[in-house]
């Protein structure tokens, strides 16, 4: 077990295991179900993408706080193959994610390298799950590397894409927050810590709400009129 975790809190005879990892987890989810809401209330005219958007941050928000409770909090009561489901919903996030911004960039690119690429981005989602799930593969370097291959192969470049064509305020904004995700990965994959009770989870989760806030600023930017 990692040295730096969190110290385990009793209330009476319930177990709570790393407790600022859990209420950091839920800050994120909590941004992204903002992010839900704010598209699920939107009635005004949006683009090709937006439900693909709204879904994202709904999987996304669903994913961060599985991981809250069944990747932390309540691992002494689940196994750890629970951990699986929060890795799941996050790249399926993704995968959302990434069918929005090809929707949204149809219209640039010619129709077989559109779906050639489209139909790599599907497939590597597709190769990724299938490791996170297997049990002899199962290991959470597949969710960063299925992260990392999706927003910096894919889904960055569509939207610098975006941004040189149509001089997309939106795309704009997510590409720079993708370049900000950077941050949180480099903390995380460092063990970048202050202490105990704020480690490296704890403060990369602090920066991936950031980055989720930006990114619901961005999405919006491009799937809203009045943005």
């Amino acid at each position: 077990m990692d040295s730096i975790l969190n110290p385990t809190i009793f209330i009476g005879n319930f177990e709570w295991r790393e407790p600022v990892t859990t209420l950091t987890d839920l800050l994120v989810a909590i941004a992204a179900i903002i992010g839900f809401l704010k598209f699920k209330k939107y009635k005004g005219h949006r683009s090709a993408g937006f439900n693909y958007f709204k879904f994202y941050f709904l999987f996304f928000s669903i994913g961060m706080t599985s991981a809250a409770w069944l990747g932390h909090g309540l691992q002494a009561y689940v196994g750890p193959s629970f951990k699986i489901i929060g890795w799941v919903c996050g790249a399926s996030g993704l995968l959302l994610f990434g069918l929005g911004t090809f929707k949204e960039v149809k219209y640039l690119m010619e129709s077989r390298v559109f779906s050639a690429l489209r139909f790599l981005f599907v497939a590597q989602y597709l190769i990724f799950v299938f490791l996170m799930i297997h049990p002899n593969h199962s290991d959470f370097i597949y969710a960063q590397i299925s992260s990392t291959v999706s927003l910096i192969a894919f889904i960055l470049p569509l939207h610098v894409y975006n941004f040189r064509i149509n001089s997309s305020k939106g795309s704009f904004i997510i590409f720079l927050t993708i370049l900000f995700g950077i941050i949180p990965g480099f903390v995380y994959s460092n063990k970048i810590s202050l202490n105990h009770w704020f480690n490296y989870h704890d403060i990369s989760h602090v920066l991936m709400a950031i980055f989720m806030s930006l990114m619901i600023i961005g999405t919006s930017k491009l799937t809203m009129k009045y943005q």
